[in-house]
């Protein structure tokens, strides 16, 4: 035991009163006379012995009133964990977990209501002059403040749900800042959450002293969820009018079979596809939804269930652009049959706008407007023309380069360079043949379901050595093993680089189905849609392609709910971008527009971290906590409404001062039957 004030125990020096009353009696007694008292004597000394053992009594009791007193105003506590109490202003910093999972319920009701009321009941356990931190996942700059207490249980009801899931070792982290801007003697720190698995990453927390933590857990009833995982288009390219076919990732994170769950696809506010699909406890399962495609422009969607009571993950939405045709551009030297074979592939395809420029007349400028551009038996590649290529493809663009018939391999070496492969080094003319198509490459996958082992693939009588870069996709190979048609990366495009010419005396490449089915292929892969969605909460970066923004009109982003930001613009050499940093916004569809002109379509969706509601235990996190050694750590094993009682007692003890108070009415009490039955 302990005291909060042991210089009220001078006071006991008191007990000394009642002890010299006793030993100093001011009452005298008087004889008196009386005759023939032999038959009282005995009477008269038992009267004698009980009277002087009460009056002792009495003086006992009269001690132990007075100490008891003493005691009681010296503050007698019972150590907690947190060590001897400390007196003075306390700075308290409180967190509020109000991240999405926190909508999940159990016997108590919704688990953020629970965690508000506990806030603000714990802010009432200390006194008015204390300072208080009410942080959120937010992390505003606001929240970095000391608040007083009426401040303090006002911002604590003002919490709600928001898109955050902050990792606890960070809000260890800000709650420290915080406190350590007090000059309070004591300081303390209280979290309220729902110990998900996901964000109590006990392996970064660290001990700290001076600054002892409380972890108060709510736990959800039950971990089971259903949540939208991701979504995905089969192709990379959406046009007008064709079969749509989107992928749709369903999570289940409880341990229940779901049987039979509808999933509904609506597109611009209609609904477009509805399905249904299955997936057994802890799984996961991917479902399709067909449907038509729409008319040229942007486009938004949203795919969504109906899974109670955590619905923040039932919906996600998407944005696309539909295009009407791709535009190809054919770059030609001197090869009227192979520019006739390229012509004949796009040319007379409604779906494609093609067009025909020689390498000498080329305009440039026109490379940007293009989604794929050929070159065919171009003797020589001029360094403008270079430059302008690459700087096509890393903008997104894809080329498909295809050599002259008997050309100089050293005047395709800058070329090749700045598309990612070695220099042609010679000119093989030996007959071999195309070994075999592989349908593990995506490239050929989408189109060849199984090949026969016998098929016809295309003879090559005139090659160039092609020596593609580190991580390039091999298309096709050859029977000697080396690579004949080749895809490289560059920046956001493709390069795709053939072996061998398209004349006819080169290979029978153009009078095979291959021939055909390549290029579409290379046109269809070209400038990919984009991303359908981001994620609110990171920096999301939303890309303007081909969009010129103003210097002088900054675009907007308008949202739902009559939502008006002005984002960030960041502009790189070919291209431009919109920031949207770390902001606590609503899910669902957006829209970019640069003055009355509306450009683009975004899709912003929450963050599935919190989907999965597996929490830890609170003997499960003791156990973590102890095997870690962080000893500054105290958690509680449930929220209630002696919470304020309990944290009193892990700050400053058990208090014992009102069981002394009873004690001395008590002995009091005592007292006063003891003279009573004196008289």
């Amino acid at each position: 035991m302990s005291f909060l004030h042991p210089a009220f125990l001078w006071a006991l020096s008191a007990l000394a009163i009642p002890v010299l009353i006793h030993l100093f009696q001011l009452r005298r007694f008087k004889r008196i006379d009386f005759p023939n008292v032999r038959y009282l004597a005995e009477v008269t000394q038992q009267t004698r012995a009980r009277k002087k053992i009460q009056h002792w009594l009495v003086l006992l009791a009269r001690c132990l009133a007075i100490a008891c007193l003493v005691l009681a105003f010296a503050q007698p506590y019972l150590p907690g964990p947190t060590g001897a109490a400390q007196v003075g202003e306390r700075a308290v910093a409180i967190y509020v977990d109000d991240s999405y999972s926190m909508d999940g319920t159990n016997p108590g009701g919704r688990l953020l209501d629970q965690a508000r009321r506990n806030a603000q009941d714990a802010v009432m356990a200390f006194s008015a002059a204390d300072r208080f931190q009410v942080l959120t996942g937010a992390f505003g700059g606001k929240e970095q403040l000391l608040l007083g207490r009426d401040e303090a249980l006002q911002t604590i009801a003002s919490a709600d749900v928001a898109p955050y899931a902050r990792q606890l070792s960070k809000v260890l982290l800000r709650q420290r800042e915080a406190l350590a801007a007090s000059d309070a003697p004591v300081k303390r720190s209280i979290l309220f959450t729902d110990l998900q698995r996901s964000i109590t990453d006990v392996e970064n927390w660290t001990n700290d002293t001076l600054v002892p933590t409380v972890i108060v857990p709510l736990t959800p009833a039950t971990p089971d969820n259903l949540s939208i995982d991701s979504a995905w288009f089969a192709t990379p390219v959406r046009r007008a009018g064709q079969d749509e076919v989107l992928h749709v990732r369903i999570r289940n994170h409880g341990e229940q079979e779901l049987v039979n769950v509808p999933l509904r696809l609506d597109v611009d506010g209609r609904q477009r596809a509805v399905a249904s699909f299955s997936v057994a406890g802890g799984g996961e399962v991917d479902t399709t939804l067909r449907f038509l495609g729409d008319g040229p422009g942007d486009h938004w969607g949203v795919v969504s269930i109906n899974n109670q009571p955590v619905v923040f993950d039932d919906r996600l939405y998407l944005a696309y652009g539909v295009t009407d045709r791709l535009r190809v551009l054919l770059v030609t030297g001197n090869d009227p049959n192979g520019d006739r074979a390229v012509g004949n592939v796009f040319g007379l395809d409604s779906t494609h706008l093609f067009t025909t420029q020689g390498y000498r007349a080329l305009d440039l400028a026109a490379l940007e407007r293009q989604d794929l551009v050929v070159l065919n038996a171009l003797p020589e590649v001029p360094g403008g023309l270079t430059h302008a290529l690459a700087n096509f493809v890393e903008g997104g663009g894809s080329v498909a380069v295809f050599p002259p018939s008997a050309g100089d391999p050293a005047r395709y070496a800058e070329l090749f360079a700045r598309l990612g492969a070695a220099a042609p080094a010679k000119v093989d003319t030996n007959t071999v043949r195309v070994d075999r198509i592989d349908l593990q490459e995506p490239f050929y996958r989408a189109i060849f379901q199984t090949m026969p082992r016998n098929v016809e693939l295309p003879v090559v009588r005139e090659r160039w050595s092609l020596r593609p870069a580190a991580g390039s996709d091999v298309l096709l190979r050859l029977q000697d093993g080396s690579a004949w048609l080749s895809r490289t990366s560059r920046g956001r495009g493709s390069a795709y680089l053939c072996a061998s010419p398209l004349a006819e005396s080169a290979s029978n490449l153009t009078r095979h189905s291959l021939f055909a089915t390549s290029l579409l292929r290379m046109a269809e892969l070209s400038r990919p849609m984009g991303t359908l969605y981001h994620t609110i909460g990171d920096e999301a970066r939303i890309a303007l392609e081909g969009i010129e923004v103003p210097a002088d009109r900054p675009p907007h982003l308008l949202g739902p709910n009559g939502l008006d930001l002005v984002p960030e613009v960041r502009r790189t050499p070919g291209r431009t971008e919109l920031l949207l940093h770390d902001q606590a916004l609503p899910d669902g569809p957006y829209f970019v527009t640069i003055g009355a002109d509306t450009v683009r379509s975004v899709a912003l969706n929450l963050a599935r971290r919190e989907s999965d509601l597996r929490a830890y235990t609170a003997d499960e996190l003791r156990e973590q906590l102890a095997a870690r050694g962080l000893t500054s750590f105290r958690v509680l094993d449930e929220a209630g409404g002696d919470l304020s009682l309990r944290l009193n007692e892990l700050d400053q003890g058990r208090k014992l001062w009102k069981w002394f108070i009873l004690l001395a009415l008590l002995f009091l009490l005592a007292e006063v039957i003891l003279i009573r039955n004196t008289r």
